[in-house]
């Protein structure tokens, strides 16, 4: 990987994270308002409609050769469905510095092993110690937060496990998009197509419910300019930005440098006058950015004579 490309990909998934951090907080907002599944029906009604539009005004050919993946698109469509529908469920239960930290944390630990399942030459790229540490402080920020939230909100006992499962449920989901969004790339798909074919299930989901529970009217009802801001700023920039840093950085890499999320999180509940960040709260959180930082540094695993990274310098028809 040269370097030019490292940092682009770095400066992508850095500007994910800081428009993520603004969507959780923000969709935190909005889901006690109304109802999780209506909201991201709108959301990515309106975000498969920009991605449609730009692939068959601007990129057709490549548009059009993507279904040619149609298992990878069809994989991709359910994990995208299974990690947002799970999220906005999240955020009616748990405050956005503790979604943030469980969604972020666990991807971590996991992605290192699932990784080399699905790409042959991917080696155990981080050394484990560092990403266990990223995953024990998240889960230290996920319970700081789950203390003092529930002071603050009164949520039950059962109403806090449905939330953390939710944000547990999110981070498998996102690893798995992770993944096979790159097993996209890999093919030649260019960002904006994969974005174009990745909504059709989430949409048919979440349109079959709105549609029985509220219908047509109470659709439109919900629609707002604080809708269309989130499906913009929340959903169509940031998982564009995402997906050129899944292009171009490993699986793992992405997902500890999406890892530093709460601290953005956490600056942005300044913001809710319902949310109040604490000391204990951002020393949590700079240490995930220290171990994350750390594991980038002197984490990385020296390769051995020969091995690849599973993604560069592989030729186009050897790749998975």
């Amino acid at each position: 990987m040269n370097n030019k490309s490292y940092l682009f990909g770095l400066l992508m998934v850095l500007l994910y994270n800081f428009l993520d951090a603004g969507k959780e907080v923000y969709s935190g907002f909005l889901v006690q308002e109304n109802h999780p599944l209506s909201i991201t029906f709108i959301v990515f009604s309106i975000a498969m409609v920009f991605f449609q539009l730009y692939g068959v005004s601007f990129s057709r050919q490549n548009y059009l050769s993507t279904m040619r993946s149609f298992t990878q698109v069809l994989i991709l469509n359910i994990t995208t469905a299974g990690s947002w529908i799970s999220f906005f469920y999240c955020m009616q239960y748990l405050e956005p510095a503790v979604a943030s930290a469980i969604i972020t944390g666990v991807a971590p630990l996991l992605i290192i092993y699932i990784a080399p399942v699905f790409f042959k030459n991917e080696s155990h790229q981080y050394k484990t110690i560092f990403i266990f540490c990223i995953t024990f402080c998240s889960l230290w920020l996920a319970a700081i937060s789950l203390r003092e939230g529930s002071l603050t909100y009164n949520y039950s006992s059962s109403e806090i496990l449905i939330g953390v499962l939710m944000a547990v449920i999110c981070s498998v989901f996102s690893i798995f998009s992770n993944i096979f969004s790159r097993r996209l790339s890999d093919r030649g798909c260019l960002p904006s197509s994969i974005m174009a074919h990745r909504f059709y299930i989430i949409v048919l989901i979440t349109m079959s419910y709105s549609l029985d529970s509220s219908g047509y009217k109470g659709v439109i009802e919900i629609l707002s300019p604080g809708i269309a801001i989130l499906a913009i700023f929340g959903v169509v920039i940031p998982l564009w930005c995402l997906q050129h840093g899944i292009k171009s950085l490993s699986p793992a890499r992405v997902m500890v440098f999406i890892s530093v999320n709460p601290i953005f999180t956490f600056v942005f509940q300044f913001f809710d006058p319902r949310l109040s960040p604490t000391l204990s709260s951002l020393v949590a959180i700079l240490l995930i950015c220290f171990f994350s930082l750390a594991s980038e540094l002197w984490g990385i695993k020296p390769k051995g004579r020969g091995e690849a990274d599973g993604y560069h310098g592989i030729p186009e028809d050897r790749r998975n």
